[in-house]
Order: C-alpha cells, then structure tokens, then sequence
C-alpha cells in the first residue's frame, strides 16, 4: 500500500485570524490573532474616528495560522 497525501490527516493549526470591528458604529477594524478553542473575542481597543476607546467584537474568521 502506497501513502500519498490524499492518505494523510491535515493538521489543525492552533490560531486563526479574526477581524474586530468596533461597536462605535464607524466601520473601523484591525485584525488579530486568537485561539482556535477560545469563545469569540470582545476588546476596549481606541477608536481613532471617534477618539474614544470603545468595545470590538470580532466580527469574521478571516483564515486558519
């Protein structure tokens, strides 16, 4: 029997990328890195079109790191 990567489980990787968007309401987001098994995140970052700092929550999975 030949193993070829079809035969081969992929690994998960451990982190995955997310965007945050801000609860401002300006459509201000960065993104970060969490973890796979985590909940999703919610930060008090700085919003620099309302010069406050307020809550982000994520928003998207942008992709697997």
């Amino acid at each position: 029997m030949f193993l070829t990567t079809a035969n081969l489980a992929k690994a998960k990787s451990k982190a995955v990328l997310v965007q945050m968007l801000s609860a401002a309401g300006t459509g201000y987001f960065f993104v970060t890195k969490r973890s796979r098994l985590k909940d999703k995140m919610v930060l008090r970052k700085h919003d620099p079109f309302v010069n406050k700092h307020v809550l982000f929550f994520e928003k998207k999975k942008i992709k697997s790191v």
